[in-house]
């Protein structure tokens, strides 16, 4: 395990990024030499768009791995007495992707409160790095959606999505009984139930009742169980996966513009 100790990872697109800035900041002030007061913001502001669309040519496409951690994760100590809510974005930033941080993050761990960014670094490691670009914790994937890191002198941390986590929470007997699958929150596709009779492993069966909508009634739902992932409901046509909304709604993921929506019937 490699622990972190704010330090700088290797040559990234950032650095060709700043190279092109200087370059046009350079040949901008040779331009500039001669030039009237009056025509000097004109060039300027095509400098600036020059700068701007440079730096956009060259942003490096985001990898699988890092449009797998898009979303809202934990950060946590190993008691989980103290954690972090953090949501990872593929908005690019100068070296990285931008993140958002809860406020309480920098007095759980207050070597947090420096970090701007994050990207994936060497294996599909997962790095959070301060403004100047120096690692701060440098995370490796130990379990399917687990992550690890190490910091000297603070010890482990761990981090796994706040779906598994609201998932581990949850038992299959507050999930048992009627459910209605919902599109958009307002259009009924299909009543079922989610039975408590075993399907084998750590599945259950699902009773799909008469008058679903086609979009459902091809997949033949047949089981569903909980993992720590969310809930999924498998049947012969595929499988849904669905993350815990609250205790009576689950929502399909990933998300998409027009949700799919497991709801408990009152």
């Amino acid at each position: 395990m490699r622990i972190a100790q704010d330090r700088q990872p290797p040559r990234s697109h950032a650095m060709t990024r700043r190279t092109w800035r200087d370059s046009v900041r350079r040949i901008v002030t040779l331009v500039l030499v001669g030039v009237p007061m009056s025509a000097r913001a004109s060039l300027a502001v095509i400098a600036l768009a020059l700068c701007a669309a440079g730096a956009a040519a060259q942003a490096p496409a985001p990898s699988d791995a890092a449009k797998e951690m898009v979303g809202a994760w934990e950060i946590s100590n190993a008691a989980r007495d103290k954690t972090c809510p953090v949501t990872f974005k593929l908005e690019p930033a100068v070296g990285g992707f931008k993140l958002d941080l809860d406020e309480g993050c920098g007095t759980a761990f207050p070597s947090l409160k420096d970090v701007a960014i994050w990207m994936m670094g060497p294996n599909d490691a997962v790095r959070l790095l301060n403004s100047k670009g120096m690692v701060v914790l440098d995370f490796m994937e130990v379990e399917s959606h687990m992550y690890e890191a190490e910091r000297k002198g603070e010890g482990l941390f761990f981090m796994r999505t706040q779906a598994a986590i609201k998932a581990a929470t949850v038992t299959p007997e507050q999930v048992f009984g009627e459910w209605t699958l919902l599109k958009e929150f307002e259009k009924p596709l299909c009543k079922l139930t989610l039975s408590s009779t075993a399907a084998g492993g750590e599945s259950y069966k699902v009773m799909v009742k008469p008058g679903c909508d086609a979009s459902v009634a091809d997949i033949e739902l047949s089981t569903w169980r909980l993992d720590s992932d969310g809930l999924l409901l498998t049947g012969r046509g595929g499988s849904w996966r669905f993350s815990e909304s609250d205790a009576t709604t689950w929502e399909r993921v990933p998300a998409s513009s027009d949700p799919l929506v497991l709801m408990r019937q009152e």
